[in-house]
């Protein structure tokens, strides 16, 4: 997926605050399941939720106001209590790594327990495992 860092996620210097990679990554695994023809809204609607039990960011370089971002999510687990992403953010106009991260969620209900991921969910899940997106 495409984004521009906007200004109110910029700090003083003019740089992408670094708790807006996490927004990113969201964004980019929400867009990640809708390429793949899956809801999270729909997913939630069925009263299950994916947690976020850990994130990881590895800042490369930095991103500004009004560059233009590529930000690819990959599967790299999809198990029946553990779902897990990795992350690559480019910045489009020179292609440099500007960073790479994970994140690891564990399926909750509505009252937030833990949970198995339904069948039908991990059955539309792994086809698209892959070993990361670096």
């Amino acid at each position: 997926m495409k984004l521009r860092v906007r200004f109110a996620e910029t700090d003083q210097m003019g740089i992408a605050h670094h708790s807006s990679y996490v927004v990113w990554f969201e964004a980019a695994r929400v867009e990640w399941l809708r390429e793949r023809g899956m809801s999270y809204r729909e997913m939630e609607e069925a009263g299950v939720s994916l947690a976020v039990s850990s994130v990881a960011v590895q800042y490369r370089r930095s991103a500004v106001f009004d560059d233009e971002l590529i930000i690819d999510a990959c599967l790299n687990e999809a198990k029946s209590r553990r779902v897990k992403y990795s992350y690559k953010i480019i910045r489009a106009t020179d292609q440099l790594l500007i960073a790479t991260g994970e994140s690891v969620h564990i399926p909750t209900d509505r009252a937030s327990r833990a949970m198995r991921l339904p069948e039908a969910w991990l059955q539309q899940l792994r086809p698209h495992l892959s070993t990361g997106c670096l």
